[in-house]
């Protein structure tokens, strides 16, 4: 068992030094960045806090999150689809060694979200794959799935690797007059993300002014660059704002036409994106719904899992948040 006392959490406010950690960290990735983190404060009102793990005086860990309720929540903040726990490399190359590193650093930041909240919901980055440290504390894992696409080889072997669908429907939106180009309309993105959910007649999960205020404040600070899918009369069908960092593109936020779908309009949008991108790599940004996951398919990239944490020190509420899951889900 890990020795906690060996450990000291503290509240970081020098977004530099957290800037930092998270370039180095395992589990890093832009969202969990400085930048990323005051646009969901601002788009949502609710307070950011950054918690560095110390261990002789080191920052050998963290967790990012997202305030709720009067301070009694801390959650991933909404469309942002990585966060939770950081932690920096291990030099030593004995693989029990690294487990006993991050089992003690896990637990001691485990304890500490169990003392101060009473609810925790984070969603890591892939690169955190062993959650063992969460069931063996009682919180209930989920996990999820995404597409990740290697661009590092010719556009031609990767349209090659695209499944013969969506070639065929890319090529028929093509010959049909559909254009993909750069956009700066914030009011375009909220208004075709409604539309996907308008249909369906749901609540969408993010509200849909979170979502434009979310969107307004990335592109003003530089973080994201969108593009439309057009009809041959200038019709908005589809559109995407994607995520930039140096190493991957990611598919942040969408919406389109449902009285587009069958065009191929959203799958040419797609193409024309990784076609042109220099990132090396594109991640799809989920594929947790089967009809979501049988068009992300269709690209042919990797599918990579990674997980969803809950913790619930309250019995009363975990009782609670479990009785109206399972309402939910009848």
């Amino acid at each position: 068992m890990p020795d906690l006392n060996a450990y000291e959490i503290v509240k970081l406010t020098n977004r530099d030094e957290w800037n930092q950690f998270v370039l180095e960290a395992e589990g890093g990735t832009v969202f969990s960045t400085a930048p990323w983190l005051e646009s969901a404060e601002l788009s949502t009102g609710d307070p950011i806090v950054c918690y560095g793990c110390y261990k002789k005086g080191q920052l050998v860990a963290g967790i990012s999150g997202l305030e709720r309720r009067g301070g009694s929540q801390l959650v991933t903040p909404p469309l942002l689809p990585h966060g939770g726990f950081l932690h920096r490399p291990v030099s030593s190359n004995r693989p029990f060694s690294r487990e006993s590193e991050r089992g003690g650093e896990t637990r001691a930041l485990i304890t500490y979200l169990e003392n101060h909240y009473q609810q925790i919901h984070l969603t890591m980055a892939p690169a955190i794959m062993d959650v063992r440290e969460f069931v063996w504390a009682g919180w209930e894992i989920a996990p999820r799935y995404t597409y990740v696409n290697d661009l590092t080889i010719r556009r031609e072997k990767v349209w090659e690797r695209l499944e013969r669908r969506t070639r065929n429907v890319i090529r028929k939106a093509e010959s049909d007059g559909f254009k993909v180009e750069p956009t700066t309309d914030i009011d375009e993105i909220k208004h075709q993300y409604e539309l996907v959910y308008s249909e369906q007649k749901q609540q969408p999960p993010v509200h849909p002014m979170t979502v434009q205020k979310f969107a307004e404040t990335a592109q003003k600070r530089g973080l994201i660059d969108t593009f439309r899918a057009v009809s041959s009369n200038g019709q908005t069908v589809s559109i995407v704002a994607f995520a930039r960092s140096c190493d991957c593109l990611y598919a942040w936020i969408s919406g389109a036409d449902p009285a587009y779908r069958d065009t191929g309009a959203t799958s040419l949008l797609y193409w024309k994106v990784l076609e042109l991108t220099e990132c090396p790599r594109f991640d799809f940004v989920g594929a947790n719904i089967p009809s979501i996951a049988f068009f992300k398919r269709g690209f042919a990239g990797e599918l990579v899992s990674y997980y969803a944490v809950e913790g619930c020190p309250n019995r009363l509420l975990k009782l609670t948040t479990a009785v109206r899951r399972i309402i939910k889900n009848r």
